[in-house]
């Protein structure tokens, strides 16, 4: 083995974890910031409704959420892009991609 191709393996190794860590760390955050965002929507007009201020067919609301939900989902699991760029960026860097992920996900 080169030490040229240590070097640069060692590099991608710790510089997709690093990647990684503050990607999961972001990704949390915003997940935190999305929930936060959709509670107090959804408080508001559960109070709006209490005070006879709105009218709100839950129904209605339920089947639209589902929709937008199952079209995020969608397009989220059929884009082959991503499994494309996973596949040609190798095993060093897509591993040490996902444990930075994990670790930053689970302590941000």
């Amino acid at each position: 083995m080169n030490v040229y191709n240590l070097g640069y393996v060692s590099t991608t190794i710790g510089g997709g974890f690093f990647a990684g860590l503050i990607t999961g760390w972001a990704l949390k955050k915003i997940i935190k910031i999305a929930a936060v965002v959709a509670g107090l929507f959804l408080g508001a007009l559960i109070y709006l409704q209490s005070q006879n201020i709105l009218n709100i067919n839950w129904n209605n609301l339920q089947s639209i959420l589902e929709t937008t939900l199952s079209t995020i989902g969608n397009s989220i699991t059929n884009t082959g892009e991503i499994s494309n760029i996973m596949g040609n960026i190798g095993i060093p860097l897509t591993g040490s991609i996902s444990a930075g992920l994990i670790l930053g996900f689970t302590r941000g």
